[in-house]
C-alpha cells in the first residue's frame, strides 16, 4: 500500500510492505506537528525505516525528529553518507525554526543490496542511484511500476538540460518499466501508448 503525505511543501510517500514500512522523505524543519496530524489522518501507526531521496532541507528537515519519536531507523544508501549533514548550516542560519541535526547511527546499504533489504520488508523493488538534481540523489522503484524520484528533473524537461548524469538517471529508471513517477513536488503518469 502506498500513501501520499502532503503536510507542507514536499510530497512524502509511505509504503506499507507485507512485513514492514518505509517512509520516503520528510518536509522542512518545523513541520513535525503537521506530520503528526497527517499520519493520524491516514491511520499510519508505525514507520520502520525512513529513506531520504537527497539531503536538501525540504526533504530531510524532520528526519531526526521522526527517528526519535517513532523509533524509525534511518536508511542511508552508501553514496549518501557524506551528504547527511548537507542542510545543517542552512537550518543553523534560521533561528526561528527548530531543527534537530541527524545524530542517529543509520542503517547503511548499497543499491546492489537494496532489493534484498526491501524484500525483508515485504516490498518488491529496489533503490537506484539517480544523480542529476544532486550528487546524493536516489530513487525507489517498485516492481509494480511506481518510481519515487525526489527532485530529479522532470522527465519531460530532462532533455533540455543536456546533462549526461540526468539523462543516464532517466535511462536507468525507464529501463525498469515504470508507469508512474512520484516526484517530491508533483506526480506524473507515463503514457505508454505513444
Amino acid at each position: 500500500m502506498i500513501q501520499l503525505l502532503i503536510y507542507g511543501n514536499t510530497n512524502c510517500y509511505y509504503i506499507q510492505g507485507k512485513k514492514g514500512s518505509l517512509l520516503i522523505d520528510t518536509d522542512w524543519a518545523g513541520t513535525l506537528q503537521l506530520f503528526y496530524r497527517k499520519i493520524k489522518e491516514l491511520n499510519i501507526k508505525n514507520i520502520d525505516y525512513l529513506l531520504i531521496t537527497h539531503y536538501h532541507p525540504d526533504h530531510m528537515g524532520i528526519a531526526q525528529d521522526i527517528v526519535d519519536s517513532m523509533s524509525a531507523k534511518l536508511l542511508v544508501v552508501d553514496i549518501q553518507k557524506d551528504y547527511i549533514h548537507f542542510s545543517d548550516k542552512i537550518f543553523e542560519k534560521d533561528n526561528k525554526i527548530k531543527f534537530t541535526p541527524i545524530n542517529t547511527k543509520p542503517v547503511i546499504i548499497s543499491c546492489e543490496e537494496s532489493r534484498d533489504f526491501l524484500k525483508e520488508l515485504g516490498i518488491d523493488g529496489e533503490i537506484l542511484y539517480t544523480p542529476g538534481h544532486s550528487e546524493d540523489s536516489v530513487s525507489v522503484v517498485l516492481d509494480e511500476g511506481v518510481a519515487f524520484v525526489g527532485d530529479l528533473y522532470d522527465l519531460n524537461l530532462a532533455s533540455a538540460f543536456n546533462d549526461e548524469k540526468i539523462n543516464n538517471s532517466w535511462k536507468n529508471l525507464l529501463s525498469h518499466n515504470i508507469s508512474k513517477i512520484c516526484y517530491g513536488h508533483h506526480e506524473q503518469v507515463i503514457n505508454k501508448e505513444k
